[in-house]
C-alpha cells in the first residue's frame, strides 16, 4: 500500500515521496526500511526526540504533532492528534481485522483479568478457539506471551487480530483500561460485546477525577453499535449511566436486584463457591464469594452466543484458577492466599473474604505502588488498622518513589502496632515463619508479576517464587 493512499483517505497532506508502506510504528527501534513512524510522547518523553532514529532505521514519512523538517527526502505530517491518528491509520492498513473476528472487550475498575479468563477459557472448551489478551498477557492454544500494559498499544493489538485471524482464532477476549481508553489505544476496533464488572477509585493520579475516569470506561460502551450487546453489572451503580448513554443491546446480571441473569450465593469457603442461577447449581473451585459476578457475566455470554447453561456448569466444576487471584497454597494445615489486589476496594474484598476463610489468624503482607494515587494509600491504612490481623508492610513496585516513604504513607492513619519490612521476600519469609495450625497468610498487590518495578528497570521478583521455595524448604 502506497503512504499517500492512506493519507487520502484519512484527509490528511499527502507526502512528497509516496512510497511503499512496509510497516507503521510508534516505536523508533521496530522501524524498517519504507515505514512510517507516529511520534507519540510519552509520560515524561518527547516523541520527537527519536525521530532521527527512526529515520535511521528506515522511516520515510514522519506524522509528529510537531517536528521541525531537517530532511529533504523524508515526508513529515503535522497532525493534531497523533494517537488518533496511528489508531486510524492501522485501522486502514491491517484492513479493519476486527471486524472479521469476534471482540469481547472486558471494563471495570476490579475483576477485568478473572472475567475475561473465565471467558476466554470457557469458550475454548466448547470449541470457540479464543484468544486472551489482557494483563497476564496474550495466550491462545500453545502460545503464551507477556505484556507490559493490560491493553498493549494499538498496533500490538491488530498485530495479534491479524495473527488470529490467520490461525482461524474467531473469539478475542480483550480486557480494556479506562487509560488505553483515554490514549485512543483501542479506538476503531469493532467490538461485539462489552462486559462491565464494576466501578470504584482507582487511576486517580491519571485521570484526576473520579468523573473523568468513569468516563473513559463509559466511552467503550457509548460506541457501540445497535447489534452489540452491553453486558452490566446492575448491583453497581454505574451501569445507570452506561446503560443510559450506549445504544447496544442491554443484558444485566447481578445477586442484588432484578437482573437478566440473577445469581444467588450458595457457600463460600476454602474449597470454593457454588450460586444458583436460572434454578441451576453451579460449583466453581474459584475461591471468594466475589466470583460470584464474574461467573454471572459469563453466563450472559451464554445467552448471547447460543451456549447451553449446562456446558458451563460442567466447565466451572473443574476450572482452577486464574493466575494472580485468589491463588490457594496450602501446607501442614496452614494456608496462603495470593491475589493481584491493589485497589482499595478489591483489597477491602479479598481481606473480607481471608477473614470469613480463616480458622485461626490472620497475617497480611502487603504495600502499595509508587508514582500512582497516594490517596488510595491512608485508605488503606485506614482499613488495615481496623483489621484484625497481624499486619506487615513492605515494598510493591515502588518505580520512582523512595518505598520507605510509600509504606509512612500507608502507615499515616495506622494507630496499632504493625510490622515493616522493605525487603518484599524478607517480608513473606517472616510471615510465614509466624504461621500456625489453620492460620492464613494473605499476600497482596503482585498476584503471579514476575518482576519488581524499581526506578525504570524491571529486576526479576515473584511472590510465587518466594512461596514454593520457602514451603520446599521446610
Amino acid at each position: 500500500m502506497k503512504v499517500n493512499t492512506l493519507l487520502r483517505k484519512l484527509k490528511l497532506p499527502l507526502g512528497k515521496m509516496n512510497h511503499e508502506v512496509y510497516k507503521l510504528a510508534c516505536d523508533s527501534r521496530l522501524c524498517v526500511d519504507n515505514s512510517v513512524f507516529v511520534a507519540i510522547d510519552g509520560n515524561h518523553v518527547n516523541a520527537n526526540l527519536f525521530i532521527e532514529d527512526a529515520i535511521s532505521h528506515g522511516a520515510r514519512t514522519i506524522i509528529s504533532q510537531n517536528c521541525e523538517r531537517i530532511h529533504t527526502n523524508i515526508n513529515y505530517i503535522i497532525v493534531d492528534n497523533p494517537r488518533k491518528i496511528l489508531a486510524l491509520l492501522a485501522k486502514l492498513y491491517y484492513k479493519d481485522v476486527s471486524r472479521r473476528l469476534t471482540l469481547i472487550g472486558v471494563i471495570g475498575t476490579n475483576g477485568k483479568t478473572t472475567t475475561s479468563t473465565i471467558g476466554y477459557s470457557f469458550f475454548n472448551s466448547v470449541g470457540k478457539n479464543s484468544m486472551l489478551i489482557g494483563t497476564n498477557g496474550v495466550y491462545f492454544t500453545g502460545y503464551e506471551a507477556k505484556l507490559s500494559n493490560t491493553t498493549p498499544d494499538i498496533l500490538t493489538l491488530y498485530q495479534y487480530l491479524s495473527l488470529a485471524k490467520k490461525k482461524k482464532i474467531s473469539t478475542i477476549f480483550m480486557e480494556i483500561s479506562s487509560i488505553s481508553v483515554d490514549q485512543y489505544r483501542i479506538y476503531g476496533l469493532d467490538f461485539d460485546c462489552l462486559i462491565f464488572t464494576n466501578f470504584s477509585q482507582d487511576h486517580l493520579d491519571y485521570h484526576k477525577t473520579l468523573e473523568q475516569y468513569l468516563f473513559c470506561k463509559m466511552i467503550p460502551f457509548i460506541k457501540l453499535r445497535p447489534t452489540a450487546y452491553a453486558i452490566l453489572n446492575i448491583d453497581d451503580e454505574a451501569n445507570k449511566k452506561i446503560s443510559k448513554f450506549t445504544d447496544a443491546k442491554i443484558r444485566t446480571y447481578g445477586c442484588k436486584k432484578n437482573a437478566d441473569i440473577l445469581g444467588t450465593l450458595n457457600t463460600a469457603n476454602e474449597d470454593g463457591i457454588s450460586f444458583y442461577a436460572y434454578d441451576i447449581l453451579f460449583k466453581s473451585k474459584l475461591i471468594g464469594e466475589f466470583n460470584v459476578m464474574n461467573c454471572l457475566a459469563i453466563l450472559a455470554l451464554c445467552d448471547i452466543f447460543h451456549i447451553p447453561y449446562v456446558c458451563f456448569r460442567s466447565f466451572l466444576s473443574t476450572y482452577q484458577s486464574v493466575q494472580g487471584r485468589m491463588n490457594m497454597i496450602s501446607f501442614q494445615e496452614r494456608n496462603i492466599l495470593i491475589d493481584y489486589a491493589h485497589t482499595f476496594v478489591a483489597t477491602k474484598k479479598v481481606i473480607e473474604e481471608a477473614l470469613r476463610l480463616c480458622k485461626g489468624e490472620l497475617t497480611i503482607v502487603l504495600g502499595c505502588g509508587g508514582n500512582r494515587e497516594k490517596e488510595k494509600r491512608s485508605m488503606i491504612g485506614e482499613l488495615l488498622n481496623e483489621t484484625p490481623a497481624r499486619i506487615i508492610l513492605t515494598t510493591d513496585n515502588p518505580r520512582f518513589e523512595n518505598p520507605l516513604a510509600i509504606i509512612d504513607d500507608i502507615k499515616s492513619t495506622i494507630t496499632k502496632e504493625v510490622e515493616v519490612i522493605p525487603n518484599r521476600r524478607m517480608a513473606i519469609e517472616g510471615a510465614l515463619k509466624g504461621l500456625s495450625k489453620n492460620d492464613y497468610l494473605l499476600v497482596l498487590g503482585k498476584g503471579c508479576e514476575n518482576y519488581m518495578d524499581i526506578r525504570g528497570v524491571k529486576y526479576p521478583y515473584s511472590d510465587l517464587e518466594v512461596i514454593h521455595d520457602w514451603v520446599r524448604s521446610h
